[in-house]
């Protein structure tokens, strides 16, 4: 379930459950669970019983994922 945090700021980041980036990224639960503790994903942020990922967090990350990739270019 994703959800949108009310912010003095115009760009409030939506926040992203972890079925949500699951779903986002076509990620298992475990497989999610084992890139955060390798340190190859963002931490989540603990919100009660709860975890998130900010939105542009999510999306660093895949741009740093994919940067190589975007950046080819044929001979």
């Amino acid at each position: 379930m994703s959800k949108v945090i009310p912010s003095s700021t115009a760009l409030a980041a939506e926040l992203l459950d972890k079925v949500s980036v699951c779903n986002r990224l076509s990620l298992s639960l475990r497989t999610l669970e084992n890139m955060v503790q390798e340190g190859t994903f963002p931490p989540p942020v603990r919100v009660g019983r709860r975890v998130y990922w900010s939105e542009i967090a999510v999306r660093r990350w895949q741009q740093r994922l994919f940067a190589a990739q975007e950046s080819w270019q044929p001979h």
